[in-house]
């Protein structure tokens, strides 16, 4: 047994073998430089879709101190609730560069890439341990790097990646790899109990991030039996300390789990549990054929239809076929099986009988599965070399490797460039998949944005062609017909978004600004009212109430007035300039001229810096107005323009 393990430590310090840590040191600059690479043209994409809401309008990420404050993100973004470790990244970001896009893309990268380096410690690692060490381990360096290179360039995960806030995917993938990374290196440590300190950290951060890192606990559990242990008993009897610690993490995804039904419901839709069942089939298939070949890939895959068995039979027998393998595997050759079971256990969060909010099947939920398909395929195209051609040189398959990751990275340099802009990602994704609502409805709405608003209505058309009962669509419509001064028209769309979701604020908010147009201020601070029932931190509802309540006659609405509007520039942190202009003129209208004096003084320094000459022009006439001791009142109140 000496003589091997001598022979097989001679083995990897052949000449050829990169496994010195001068080789160890180049792999790691190589796979930074490759990641570098295939994203950097990411950094210039904006802000898109949920950044919004989790980024932009999140107002918990505005300061580090209270961190308390930082650790309780917004129910209303989306993307972060839930989620402190993630928002507390993007305080970390705005503390260094405000709302400076590339920095936000800066840091995904640079998280991704640190993730490829942690599943290249887990891998090489893995394939030096003593069950692997006889059939890889001469070659451990050198197969890791390749898995771990083509992983990091497969282009799949730009979702993840290029999406800003699906950090989440990639924060949770990190620490969900540097889990088990602490576990391996505790096996063979005489610092076990700080590595597994390290491990519970890291599974702590890891549900902090999202709540599909459930599982790591178990799969760390599976792999010590695989790769250290050899069994169960032995697993528990010798790290039961970290089992526990592991353990004690699932408090945090109790903590996170979502109240009454709505982890239930999809972009407004309830599905039952054998309906997402059923199209999870499709969706895992669909995930296995991506990371084959990345052809079509979309952001949005669209609405779950109604599951038919006819249908979704064979893509469940498919799957049941896999997961049949892998236990198979288990018993005949199990470290094969491991990677199944990384696989499944990662994805069955988002892919079982559990319905998830707002998507079906998304490329993100596939970050961390890909690496065990790449796994698969980097250590069975090997072996297969090895048996057809023992030998051959090596370098045939080193140059089979550099080929498929260069490609894979190219496709990613490609797909990076869809998300430029609102525009070119939902055209993509609507060229994808036609038939998705969401995908015509979002076009639509960049397209108004830019002000095309003729093409815009035809993606807002189709969108409810496809699904008649879609509020936002009608609300969207709604904006456009209301740009192109047709305030009625644009009412008939609101009015139908209510009765189809009478808990659309976008709608009801929108639904006052028509009104406001049509000369009709009383109606229109109805509807802000309703607006606010809804959202009560709905700023811009908040500030066009305090406009009309300030500009009409109604009793007592100044005073109603000056605290909307000081509540409009408490949620916008008094970087609005029409939000203080409000709130000057709520100050005239209740008397209190000096302070109305100063709060347009703001407001004209905040308008002069934005460069917005108009809204500064009527600031100036109405702090003349002001120092006179004189309200503002419009011919006809109506809501801010």
């Amino acid at each position: 047994m000496a003589g091997q393990k001598a022979a097989a430590a001679k083995g990897l310090e052949r000449p050829g073998r990169p496994s010195s840590a001068r080789w160890g040191w180049a792999c790691v600059v190589l796979i930074v430089l490759a990641g570098a690479g295939a994203y950097g043209n990411s950094f210039g994409g904006p802000f898109l879709f949920d950044d919004e809401a989790a980024i932009v309008d999140n107002a918990t990420i505005r300061r580090l101190w209270p961190v308390g404050g930082v650790l309780n993100p917004p129910a209303e973004g989306q993307a972060v609730q839930r989620r402190p470790v993630v928002n507390l990244s993007l305080a970390i970001n705005y503390a260094m560069g405000g709302l400076t896009v590339c920095g936000y893309h800066a840091t995904n990268v640079g998280l991704h890439i640190l993730a490829a380096l942690a599943l290249l410690g887990v891998v090489r690692r893995t394939l030096e341990s003593p069950r692997m060490q006889s059939r890889f381990g001469g070659q451990a360096l050198g197969l890791a790097t390749a898995v771990a290179a083509i992983w990091a360039l497969h282009p799949l995960p730009t979702e993840a990646v290029t999406y800003i806030i699906q950090r989440t995917e990639v924060l949770a993938g990190l620490f969900y790899l540097l889990t088990l990374y602490a576990v391996i290196r505790s096996a063979d440590s005489p610092a076990r109990y700080g590595w597994y300190a390290a491990a519970t950290g890291a599974c702590l951060l890891a549900m902090g991030s999202k709540e599909s890192a459930v599982s790591a606990p178990l799969v760390v559990l599976v792999y010590d039996r695989i790769f250290l242990s050899g069994s169960w008993r032995t697993a528990f009897r010798k790290r039961w300390m970290l089992y526990v610690g592991l353990a004690g993490t699932w408090a945090v995804v109790l903590v996170m789990i979502p109240r009454g039904n709505e982890g239930s419901r999809i972009f407004g839709e309830p599905q039952g549990q054998v309906q997402y069942a059923l199209a999870q089939g499709e969706a895992i298939v669909r995930y296995l054929g991506l990371s084959v070949w990345p052809a079509r890939l979309v952001v949005d895959h669209g609405y779950c239809p109604p599951q038919e068995w006819g249908r979704a039979w064979p893509y469940l027998a498919g799957v049941a076929a896999l997961l049949g393998a892998t236990v198979w595997a288990f018993w005949r050759r199990a470290e094969a099986a491991f990677l199944g079971v990384w696989f499944f256990a990662i994805l069955a969060p988002s892919s079982s009988l559990v319905p998830l909010p707002q998507q079906v099947a998304a490329e993100k939920r596939m970050y961390l599965p890909l690496a065990a398909v790449v796994t698969l395929a980097v250590l069975g195209g090997w072996a297969l070399w090895r048996r057809l051609a023992p030998r051959r040189s090596a370098w045939a398959p080193v140059a089979v490797a550099v080929a498929v990751a260069a490609g894979l990275g190219a496709r990613t340099v490609a797909r990076n460039a869809d998300y430029r802009s609102a525009e070119s990602i939902w055209r993509n994704a609507v060229e994808g998949w036609p038939g998705n609502y969401r995908a015509q409805n979002n076009l639509g709405d960049a397209l108004r944005d830019l002000g095309r608003l003729d093409e815009a209505i035809e993606h807002f058309r189709e969108a409810l062609r496809i699904k008649p009962d879609c509020a936002q669509s009608h609300t969207n419509w709604g904006s456009v017909l209301r740009a192109k001064n047709r305030p009625e028209e644009a009412v008939e769309h609101y009015a139908q978004a209510v009765r189809i979701d009478p808990r659309c604020g976008d709608a009801q908010y929108n639904w006052g600004n028509a009104l406001g147009d049509m000369g009709r201020p009383g109606e229109a601070a109805e509807h802000y009212r309703a607006a606010l029932r809804i959202d009560p931190d709905n700023a811009e509802a908040c500030n066009n109430l305090a406009w009309v309540l300030a500009t009409g006659t109604e009793p007592g609405g100044a005073a109603e007035a000056v605290a909307l509007a000081q509540r409009a520039c408490r949620l916008s942190e008094r970087r609005d300039p029409s939000h203080l202009d409000t709130l000057s003129v709520a100050y005239a209208a209740a008397g209190r001229f000096e302070e109305a004096v100063a709060t347009a003084r703001a407001a004209l320094e905040l308008a002069a810096a934005g460069k917005n000459a108009a809204l500064a022009a009527e600031i100036t006439g109405r702090l003349e107005l002001f120092r006179a001791g004189r309200a503002y009142r419009p011919e006809t109140p109506a809501t801010r323009p």
